[in-house]
């Protein structure tokens, strides 16, 4: 049947959804900085999508099976993680749309790419 679930692969997963969502932060500031882009914070919200989507992907791929589940649990806890971050290292309260549009798009980004890693693994 079925693998059992593994708390080492989503924790794997959150830690790859960072890594990706940071670097293409970082590839965001260097192309606001070096062109005319306006900032927005759509493209931060876009960044943190695609992190957790290729994160949830790459996890569910490496499960086999329970991609909406692995994907789920990424991206919900890459929610969990960036919040805390966020409280830690800024003293403000953080707007409720913010809040919403982030908690919104990391658990549909991950179920996304963890259905689609499951099903590409069979």
């Amino acid at each position: 049947m079925s693998k059992s679930f593994q708390l080492s692969l989503v924790t794997k997963g959150i830690a790859l959804a960072i890594v990706i969502s940071f670097l293409l932060t970082v590839v965001l500031s260097l192309v606001y900085f070096f062109t005319s882009v306006q900032e927005s914070f759509l493209y931060s919200l876009l960044a943190a999508g695609i992190g957790v989507l290729i994160a949830s992907f790459y996890i569910a791929y490496q499960s086999g099976a329970r991609g909406l589940l692995y994907g789920l649990a990424v991206g919900i806890g890459f929610f969990v993680v960036t919040i805390l971050i966020y409280y830690i290292f800024y003293a403000g309260d953080p707007s409720w749309k913010i809040l919403l549009e982030k908690v919104l798009i990391s658990p549909i980004a991950g179920a996304i790419g963890g259905s689609i890693g499951a099903v590409m693994k069979k």
